[in-house]
């Protein structure tokens, strides 16, 4: 195997106040490697006591003024410094990625996985955002003047997930960081490793303590102490449905924010008149991608029944150019799911799907990976869209394929889902593609596009996929309060 430069595996700790810690119990767990199965690492194992000190700190940090106060241009400066840190150490991040949760180190390219370079742009765009976000004024019949003003909010928890856990973390905490708040970031005990790099680069970048603290832990014993403290004015979360609703019957009676951004079960629909070349390497990037651990994964595929035969030969041939093993391998484009709990679930899947449909092809483990939690890229055919394969989330390298008979029959199976996250379209009919954007019950959309993300763009779902919107204004109105004066003024004519 090509060498990819190794680094020291840091412990995950707690960092509170400008400082690593323990747990207030002094426990640990362990941090699993799902390319060897073995034990890598211990991670603090944060409860309430934790939760408490991070969310005070945080709250001493936002009244010290130091950040929540401070000059736009230092707060773009301190971001700034953040991203070219990132850049330094990308190499580091993308490793530690790699052992923890199994991220190929590279892109097909050839570049570091462009998750770790996303995560320095997400600072730079909004240290930039919020020098731009300025504040306005008005006049009112000529008598009365009105100008707004724009402040940080107070305390945020930031709930992040194992997947892409680095970029999905600076996703939520460059916003709430640059528009002055203070941040109490809760990452997945799956993935702890990261986040300690990200911790050290904002010391070293001159973050004041307490504006930025992170706990580690299980998100069941940590988390519901930390949405809940009252100090805590707003909540970004991402995950699991079922972990929104138990967050949201917890702050229900206190007025706290919140975003969600959950599951899905995105389409992907191909008529027949797409660019079939583009439309098949796409369909696969959109599912294999990141072993298929994506929110925005287009995990079903719609194709219209005259092409149907033609695309399922073509997505196969496709699938066998991804190369599935080490994620250290440079070689690498398809590494192992996150955990034997994933892999379980997964390969479960796959067990009903054999009884729902049929698989097309993969559906097991690679011959020649005897250990980790390898799954080979999985298609499953012949499933009607109420089968558990076609409704239900798996987030894994598993794909299902359905035909379609008209552009009535895509919408009808493409919206016949609890989710509503993601949606691809290829045609190459203008109107086609547009009056199906507008009949696609979901809250992003792509055509003739793979995923290609703007931060000015609104990112989030409908129905079960998610609450709010985040990104460029939308993650501004989130992450700020803003509040107006008014004065008289004297008329500039006589009534």
């Amino acid at each position: 195997m090509p060498e990819f430069q190794t680094f020291p595996i840091p412990k995950a700790r707690h960092y509170i106040d400008g400082r690593f810690q323990d747990a207030v119990s002094g426990e640990t767990f362990d941090v699993i490697d799902p390319t060897t199965e073995e034990v890598i690492g211990q991670a603090a194992r944060g409860g309430e006591s934790d939760a408490h000190s991070a969310v005070a700190a945080a709250k001493r940090a936002f009244a010290r003024g130091e950040w929540s106060r401070a000059k736009p241009s230092f707060r773009k400066e301190v971001l700034y410094r953040v991203a070219d840190l990132i850049e330094e150490r990308s190499d580091e991040i993308a490793y530690l990625q790699g052992i923890e949760m199994g991220e190929p180190v590279l892109d097909s390219e050839g570049k570091v996985a462009f998750y770790v370079a996303r995560s320095a742009q997400n600072f730079r765009f909004f240290a930039d955002e919020q020098m731009q976000a300025g504040d306005h004024a008005f006049n009112h019949e000529d008598r009365l003047m009105t100008y707004t003003m724009t402040d940080p909010v107070g305390v945020y928890a930031l709930i992040t997930p194992w997947n892409g856990p680095f970029m999905l973390s600076t996703w939520k905490m460059a916003p709430c960081l640059a528009y002055g708040n203070s941040a109490v970031h809760k990452s997945s005990e799956l993935s702890p490793l990261s986040i300690q790099v990200l911790c050290e680069i904002f010391e070293q970048a001159g973050l004041p303590d307490g504006v930025y603290n992170s706990l580690m832990g299980y998100g069941a014993e940590v988390g519901p102490p930390l949405v809940s403290h009252s100090e805590v004015a707003g909540i970004s979360f991402t995950g699991s449905p079922a972990t929104a609703r138990d967050i949201s019957a917890r702050v229900s009676t206190s007025l706290k924010r919140t975003s969600f951004e959950l599951g899905g079960k995105s389409a992907t629909i191909i008529f027949d008149d797409a660019d079939l070349d583009r439309a098949v390497t796409e369909a696969s990037l959109a599912i294999y991608l990141t072993t298929g651990q994506s929110c925005v994964a287009g995990s079903r595929i719609l194709v219209h029944e005259s092409i149907y035969d033609e695309f399922l030969t073509r997505f196969e041939a496709e699938a066998k150019n991804w190369i599935v093993g080490n994620p250290l391998d440079p070689k690498t484009t398809l590494g192992p799911v996150v955990s034997k709990g994933q892999y379980d679930r997964v390969m479960n899947y796959i067990d009903i799907a054999r009884s729902e449909g049929r698989v097309l092809f993969g559906g097991g483990r690679p011959d020649n990976l005897e250990k980790g939690y390898f799954i080979e890229p999985t298609a499953i055919v012949d499933a009607p869209n109420s089968a558990r394969i076609c409704q239900e989330e798996v987030f894994g390298p598993v794909a299902v394929i359905l035909p379609f008979k008209d552009d009535a029959h895509a919408l009808e199976i493409a919206n016949d889902t609890p989710y509503g996250l993601a949606g691809y379209i290829w045609t190459e009919s203008l109107e086609r593609a547009h009056n199906c954007a507008l009949r696609l019950e979901t809250g992003m959309i792509w055509i003739n596009s793979g995923f290609v993300r703007d931060l000015r763009q609104p990112f989030g779902g409908v129905k079960d996929s998610g609450q709010g919107r985040e990104g460029g204004q939308f993650s501004r109105e989130f992450y700020t309060e803003t509040r107006f004066a008014s004065f008289p003024i004297a008329p500039r004519r006589d009534d």
